[in-house]
This record gives C-alpha cells, structure tokens and sequence, in this order.
C-alpha cells in the first residue's frame, strides 16, 4: 500500500472507540469494562469515556461481545454508542476490524480513529492530551501514533483515515491481520510517543492485578 506523503497535516476530528469484548478469563469470567474502582465506584468504561471526552474526543464508542446484559447498561447510561458483535467469542483483531470496519461507515471523511483497550485503571484525560496534541502537530507521512514508556509499547493507538482503510484491507487469510501487523508491515508511517507515566502500560489481567489497581469486581 502507497501511503501519501506532504508537508503538513491538518488537525482533524478525532473520535474514539473502547474495545470492551474481551472474556475476561483470568478474572473469572467477569468484564474487564465493568471493574470499578473502589474508592468511587466509577467502572472503568465509565472511566475511559469521561476522559475521553475530557481531553475533547465528543464521540465514543465501544465494541461490546459477551456480557452484553451487563454492558449495554453501562454503555448507554454514559452516552457511549455500542457496537454489539455477532460472533461468541470474539478475538482481539476481530473487535479491532469491527472497530475500524464501524468508523471508516459512520466517520466524517477526515475523522481519524483513537482505539483504546478497556482495562486501563489509571489512564485519564491528562494522559490523553499529549497524545492528541502531538497527533495534531504529526508530520505528513505519520499515520499511526503511539505511547511508549521505557521500550514498552501502551495504549492508545491513534490511526489516520489512510490507517483504518489499510487494516481494513489486510487479507485475513494472510496470517494475523489486525492493528499490529498493519504497524509493523509500515514502521514509517508510525510515530512511537516517548512517555514516562505507567498509565499507558498498566492494565487489569488477573485477579491479583484487580488488587493492586484498588479495583472492585462488578
């Protein structure tokens, strides 16, 4: 794929999607997006869309699979568009085509994609705005930006317009055909944003994990 090149890029809308269909196996079954945190009770897809929308990302959305009877609720009392698989147990790339797949149909020709996992406990607005800031100020020829803290590649990811389509192109029959073969397939056109702050990295896979994030089951 031929990734167009210039001198500059023009700030463009940006809007985002949380990726909420994991099983969340090594928790028991339970959803990631559903662990509160224990001191206020604020569940973490809560969490995310809020500082989404405080770093000034308007439009939310979320891929949802299993636990649906406990998510949809979630999603809809915090004004966050679902977007409900079809497939029962559904793999990281599949969430992540549904994701793209959603945006590059509904999205403003220019809007780029900013594709957030669900179980980042700390992760705020104040971490969201140097990303976005260094988006609107990438060079031409960047179409995928990324924290990195101490070598360690975090989320979120954020993808051009260009971006999304090429995902989207990958042959699936062509081995793994999600974000991180489309990133590594075009290490030009990626720009690794060095960070210090662990938020980016920290997520929520077991139950030890849930303790010491001060989280609480749903």
């Amino acid at each position: 794929m031929t990734l167009p090149v210039g001198q500059a890029v023009a700030p463009a809308e940006v809007r985002a999607v949380i990726l909420a269909a994991g099983l969340g196996s090594r928790l028991g079954g339970v959803p990631k997006a559903a662990l509160r945190h224990a001191a206020d009770g604020q569940t973490l897809l809560a969490r995310h869309a809020q500082a989404l929308r405080s770093a000034g990302v308007a439009e939310v959305s979320a891929v949802i699979g299993p636990y649906r009877e406990r998510l949809l609720p979630l999603a809809q009392a915090g004004g966050i568009t679902p977007l409900l698989h079809t497939l029962d147990g559904p793999s990281l790339i599949d969430s992540q085509r549904l994701a793209l797949a959603a945006h590059a149909a509904a999205a403003a020709p220019h809007a780029s994609l900013l594709l957030l996992v669900s179980d980042l406990p700390h992760l705020s607005a104040e971490h969201l705005a140097p990303l976005l800031a260094a988006w609107a100020q990438r060079p031409a020829g960047v179409h995928a930006l990324m924290p990195v803290v101490h070598g360690q590649r975090g989320h979120p990811v954020l993808l051009s317009p260009t971006a999304v389509v090429g995902v989207l192109a990958q042959p699936p029959d062509a081995g793994p055909a999600g974000v991180r073969a489309w990133l590594a397939a075009h290490p030009q056109a990626v720009q690794a944003l060095p960070l210090s702050d662990p938020a980016y990295v920290q997520d929520v896979d077991t139950l030890q994990d849930v303790a010491l994030h001060r989280l609480a089951l749903p």
